[in-house]
This record gives structure tokens, sequence and C-alpha cells, in this order.
């Protein structure tokens, strides 16, 4: 059973909301599993730009949404993003902030946000890709309804070693 409050919302993400959030995505636990550095504020700030318009800052065959999931309180419980890219292929990534993981928001915010996105997209299938150490991760997932579909074998140089990619996918 979920612990995360029915109220919780998406709020799409803007420029503004760099610094409100900078403080959770610059905490190394979010990223053990994960190849990316920790953003600058700066960085932050571009990324959420092009989020606001949906563009993706790197790719400019996809549609990019980001949203921040927010309880009653104002309190930010983490981020989703969608890319759907021309050809229909679209990936979901998501990030609970360290003090609100394990507490059950990440299928909940998620859940919204694949809601979301189909009112607006057709796309056939979703898919997730996760680490194969980050069992939380892999938990929401399957909690979704996601399966897995594909191995990509040292596909990621993690914590000084390789380790394997998943793919999930989740068929509409």
């Amino acid at each position: 059973m979920d612990k995360a409050p029915v109220l919780l919302h998406l709020e799409k993400v803007t420029e503004h909301h760099a610094q409100l959030l900078c403080s959770h995505l610059s905490n190394p636990r979010l990223y053990e599993y994960l190849e990316d550095n920790i953003p600058t504020l700066l960085e932050l700030k571009q990324k959420f730009k092009f989020a606001a318009l949906e563009k993706s800052p790197d790719n400019n065959t996809m549609t990019w949404l980001k949203w921040v999931a927010v309880l009653p309180q104002q309190q930010y419980v983490g981020v989703v993003e969608i890319g759907i890219f021309d050809d229909a292929y679209a990936e979901i990534g998501f990030m609970t902030f360290v003090d609100f993981q394990n507490l059950g928001y990440a299928p909940v915010y998620c859940s919204r946000a694949i809601a979301l996105a189909r009112k607006r997209f057709d796309f056939p299938a979703l898919y997730a890709s996760v680490n194969e150490q980050n069992y939380a991760s892999r938990k929401v997932v399957e909690k979704l309804g996601f399966e897995l579909h594909n191995i990509k074998k040292n596909a990621e140089f993690i914590k000084g070693k390789l380790s394997d990619e998943l793919i999930y996918r989740l068929t509409f």
C-alpha cells in the first residue's frame, strides 16, 4: 500500500525551479547509480529553461516533458521526465529526493506523469533504463507494470566498475 498522499501533484518544471531544487539535486546519493555529474545551479537553470520549452538541450528530435512532484505543504519530493522522440520512442526517468525515498512517492508521481504524457502524445510503449544495482528504481518501474525487455551487458561504468543496464518496457 502506498504511503504517498493522494494530494501529491506535478508542476511543470520551469527555470525558476532550478534555485528551488538545486539543494535536492546536489545530493551525491542521487547519483550513486548514474554516470551523470552533479549539476551546478547554472547547468540546472539551462536544463530547466529547455524543459519549460519542452525541448531537449541535446537532442532536437525529442519532446522533453519534465515535472517536479510536490506535496500539499509545498515540499518537493522528486522529479520525473519523459522524452518522446520523433519515431514515437519514449523513455521515462525519475529521481526521488533523498528525504523522500522509500516512502512510496515515486510510483505515484511517475504514474501521473505517464498519464499526462499519454493524454498529449501517442507512443506505443514507454522505456526505462535502470542500472542493475539500483534496486529501488527497479522496484518502482516493476510496480508501474514495466517488464524487463533487454539487458545491455557492461553498458555503464559506475563506481569504477562496469555494470549492466536493464531496459524495461511498459506497453500500452
